[in-house]
């Protein structure tokens, strides 16, 4: 499982980097010398998780980070990351976390105030 999820981790980061990457389904056959099929099998059978979910769980991890501490969008992050319309990664994120980008985007807000206020104490001192 951890090897799994380090090749979706180089997979999500290439694509960040570089605007595109190898299909998730080759670059985890060609790095762990497997079958898909059969790894994916395995993984639903032992951890009742498939491949698919496994990435798509990384990628809304990544999208948290980069809405929390980024100023980029969530069109911006959806370009970087190859899907086609924003709003099927908005759909992603709330599938997955039940949350919209708005309320990482207030996380990120309120963090920037928390930041700014303790400046401010340290400029008075």
């Amino acid at each position: 499982m951890t090897k799994v999820c380090g090749v979706a981790d180089l997979n999500i980061q290439t694509r960040l980097d570089t605007g595109t990457s190898a299909p998730f389904t080759v670059q985890i056959t060609n790095e762990l010398q497997t079958d898909y099929q059969q790894l994916n099998n395995l993984l639903l059978v032992k951890c009742n998780i498939t491949l698919e979910i496994i990435f798509i769980k990384r990628i809304i991890e990544k999208v948290k980070e980069l809405l929390v501490y980024t100023e980029q969008s969530i069109s911006q992050i959806a370009k970087a990351l190859g899907y086609q319309k924003p709003t099927e990664l908005s759909g992603q994120l709330i599938t997955y976390t039940g949350l919209t980008s708005a309320h990482f985007k207030q996380i990120r807000k309120n963090k920037l105030e928390i930041i700014k206020r303790q400046q401010d104490r340290q400029n008075k001192l």
